[in-house]
C-alpha cells in the first residue's frame, strides 16, 4: 500500500503542479487540513479545516493572495503507517505586490483506503520534516 500512497501524493502534486487545485478525486469528503506557520503579507492564514468545502474555502482564501501559484514535489517520501512526506516547491506571484513567491515548504499526507484523510502543510520545511520525525 506504501508504494500506491506515494502515487497518490504525486498525482495530486502533478495538478498543483498545472495549478489545478480543484482536483479531489484522492481526497476523502471528510479530509482534516491544516496551514502551519503560514503568513502572508504579514496575514497569518494558519488554521484548520475539517471537509471538502471548508478546505476549498481554506484553498480559496490562500489562492486568492496569489497570481499563477504553483506547487511541484521536489520530493516525495514513503513514511510508513500510512503517511507519505512531500517536500515542495511554490511559485507564484502575491496578488498585491506583484512580488515574486519561491518558497520551499511541506505536506504530510495521511491515507487511508487510498484516500487523504488528513493534509498539514507546513510552510516551514524544517517543520514538515519535524512532524513527519525525520531531520533535514
Amino acid at each position: 500500500m506504501s508504494q500506491k500512497n506515494v502515487e497518490i501524493v504525486r498525482e495530486l502534486h502533478e495538478h498543483w503542479a498545472r495549478g489545478d487545485y480543484t482536483f479531489a478525486e484522492s481526497l476523502d469528503p471528510q479530509i482534516e487540513f491544516s496551514r502551519n506557520g503560514t503568513q502572508v503579507g504579514g496575514v497569518d492564514l494558519e488554521g484548520q479545516w475539517r471537509g471538502l468545502d471548508a478546505m476549498w474555502a481554506a484553498t480559496l482564501e490562500w489562492l486568492g493572495a496569489f497570481e499563477d501559484l504553483r506547487t511541484e514535489a521536489e520530493r516525495i517520501i514513503d513514511l510508513g503507517d500510512d503517511r507519505v512526506l512531500a517536500l515542495a516547491r511554490q511559485t507564484a506571484r502575491g496578488k498585491e505586490s506583484g512580488a515574486p513567491i519561491d518558497h520551499k515548504l511541506g505536506f504530510v499526507f495521511t491515507l487511508h483506503d487510498g484516500k487523504v484523510v488528513r493534509c498539514d502543510l507546513y510552510w516551514d520545511r524544517v517543520d514538515a520534516l519535524e512532524a513527519a520525525g525525520l531531520e533535514e
